[in-house]
């Protein structure tokens, strides 16, 4: 275990990151100004720096001056927003590796570990070669000259693989207002809009709508893919099984089975309910009236989503702004958490999501409810 001096200038940031590392199994000494980090690292001596860019500070002039004050030590630097220029402006001011948002376990894993082997500058006195071994020295001096071509050639690659990385879209604005719901369908997303009544289908990756589910006698609030069948629950209640065609013609109704139904979920076997006020989740049987079979509470602060990956159960807290992975025999007990640090501007509230087979991705509403939704790839929570 090695300690990580972090420098953020927002709480939520440091926050995130330290946890992140503690999970990779590094300590965080965390800062939040220059000089405290400085002051820190001259104390703890540790063994790199992870720097945050935006959020008000500047990542070239902190990794600038603190390779100055610490030329041995190398420096990480977490984007917070996606941005392929900027990624190669701070690996040319002195950035070891750039770590581009959705900051995830595996990509921070994999930065630190390197920066943690990356030798720093040395000095040693240099001894002149007799002249006997010139030929000898000539040959040892051209190997060298070919190795640091290849190192400068593969460090390059490395940042145009970084950058590459940097500037793929994760974010997309959405042609709706008022989501309350996300899921998967095998092949596409389904946003619900609360607002409009209507179901959106969304390829992932393309903002465009596909298709639109409108209910003129229901406001749909979540919805959920079996492997024949559709679930969408409305905002008094009522649960409604559909098939699985263009119309999603409906099959069978069950009124008011679900009161404040923030989420739905099919485990194969399973139907389960999130009721967010109250925090609840019941598992139900497939019969005739949605018999539950048992009820858990939920700790979150906000539970506004639920989905199943194949394995678990996962909520959505919009309060805390992250994913908790649920015991699947005692679903009361969370097994894991998973932060969501896009949503850390507080411009969006996340209100759906759903798992495609490899992702989570969240669907947010503007908190002040004046603008497009948004929709987010989380591409390394789980």
């Amino acid at each position: 275990m090695a300690e990580i001096a972090l420098l953020a200038a927002e709480s939520a940031d440091r926050e995130a990151l330290g946890l992140l590392l503690g999970e990779i199994g590094h300590a965080a000494a965390a800062a939040g100004r220059l000089d405290e980090a400085v002051a820190a690292a001259r104390e703890r001596r540790p063994g790199a720096f992870l720097v945050v860019d935006g959020g008000g500070a500047d990542g070239e002039i902190l990794t600038r001056e603190l390779s100055r004050a610490f030329p041995l030590l190398p420096v990480v630097v977490a984007l917070k927003t996606r941005d392929a220029a900027r990624a190669v402006r701070l690996m040319r001011v002195g950035a070891v590796e750039v770590v581009a948002p959705p900051w995830t376990r595996e990509d921070l894993r994999a930065c630190v570990s390197k920066s943690l082997r990356h030798p720093g500058t040395t000095l040693s006195p240099a001894r002149l070669a007799p002249r006997r071994r010139s030929g000898i020295w000539f040959a040892l001096a051209v190997g060298g000259f070919l190795a640091a071509a290849l190192g400068v050639s593969s460090r390059r690659r490395a940042e145009r693989l970084r950058a590459e990385a940097a500037a793929r879209p994760s974010r997309w604005i959405l042609p709706v207002d008022h989501p309350a719901g996300l899921a998967f369908d095998g092949k596409d997303l389904w946003v619900v809009d609360w607002f409009t009544q209507s179901l959106y289908r969304e390829p992932p990756g393309n903002p465009e709508v596909v298709v639109e589910r409108h209910f003129t006698a229901e406001t749909p609030v979540a919805a959920a893919f079996a492997a024949d069948a559709v679930w969408t629950v409305s905002a008094d209640g009522t649960v409604v099984r559909r098939m699985n065609d263009r119309r999603l013609t409906p099959l069978q109704r069950y009124p008011k089975a679900a009161p404040d139904c923030a989420g739905l979920a099919f485990d194969g076997l399973y139907l389960w309910t999130l009721d967010g006020p109250d925090k609840r989740l019941t598992k139900r049987l497939l019969d005739a009236s949605l018999t539950p079979v048992a009820t858990y509470p939920v700790k979150a602060l906000k539970p506004t989503a639920l989905v199943w990956d194949g394995r678990a159960l996962w909520v959505l807290d919009a309060g805390d702004r992250v994913l908790r992975r649920l015991d699947l025999e005692d679903p009361s007990l969370v097994l894991r958490i998973e932060t969501l640090p896009e949503y850390g501007d507080g411009l969006y509230e996340p209100t759906g999501l759903a798992w495609d087979g490899k992702s989570f991705w969240t669907v947010g509403e503007r908190r002040d409810g004046k603008g497009p939704a948004v929709l987010i790839r989380h591409a390394g929570a789980r």
